[in-house]
This record gives structure tokens, sequence and C-alpha cells, in this order.
């Protein structure tokens, strides 16, 4: 791996504060891969980030995944200020691959989790970590997809 890509956009904590807030808004979401012969693999019991889209989240986002919504590995970003890791929340996937994140506050929102298995017969892991953006509204319901695509 090369040396750890700055990121252009500043942390600016009043762009995530909607993070905190308490509000109305809900995502439903099931996280999974699927296997070059169709069967599906859940991230079942991996935990589940919810990060505000702030531009500078977007960019690392990008910069980490290499504008794609997966990686195995993923490219080396250079360490977010430490209170960036204050404005998230986190929850886990449960065994059927959904989880959900209550109470938000309206905004777009970064979901990002990982899903890793091994084949029969083999030492050598395959998936990685995934996320995707969603858009919350108020008193509404939103479906996140994280699958990679």
């Amino acid at each position: 791996m090369g040396p750890a890509v700055p990121i252009g956009a500043a942390f600016d904590p009043r762009s995530a504060e909607y993070i905190l807030k308490s509000g109305r808004g809900r995502i439903d979401g099931q996280a999974f891969l699927r296997r070059d012969y169709g069967r599906l693999v859940t991230a079942a019991g991996e935990r589940v980030f919810l990060i505000p889209a702030t531009s500078y989240a977007v960019e690392r986002f990008d910069r980490m995944f290499g504008g794609d919504r997966r990686s195995y590995y993923g490219n080396p970003v250079e360490d977010p200020p430490p209170e960036y890791l204050t404005y998230r929340r986190e929850t886990k996937v449960d065994m059927t691959g959904r989880f959900a994140f209550e109470n938000l506050a309206p905004g777009r929102y970064i979901v990002a989790t990982r899903v890793f298995w091994t084949e029969p017969k083999s030492f050598f892991t395959h998936g990685g970590a995934m996320y995707d953006t969603v858009e919350v509204k108020d008193d509404e319901t939103t479906t996140a997809i994280i699958s990679g695509k």
C-alpha cells in the first residue's frame, strides 16, 4: 500500500451535528454480498456505522474506496480529526443481514459495514468493506441496501 492520501475538505463539526439530534426518521437496512455463483452472504454480526454525509466524509469514503462502493483492502487515507469519530452512530447487523437506525434527524448519511467469508477448502477470505449514501426525511423510513453496488 502506498502513502496515506490526504483529504482536501476540512472537517466541520457544525455540518455533522445533525447526527447527534433526535428526529423521527428511520433507516431499515440490509447488508449482504453475492458470491460469484449467486448465493448471498450477509453481514450478520458485523457493526454498521452511520456517518453524516458531509463534504469531508464523502471525500474520505470516495478516496478510501477508490470511487467504488466496495473494497477489499481500501486505500490508505490520512487519519481523521479526533472529533470526526464522535459524529457517528453504530449498530449491529442481525443474523438475517438486517439492521435499523431510529430517531434520526433529516439529512444525508453514509451507511458502512463489511462482509467477509471463506470458501470451503480455502484459506483466503472474500468480500470486503462497503457503503452507500442515503437520504433520511422527517417522519419517514428510508431503505438502505448495502451490497457494494
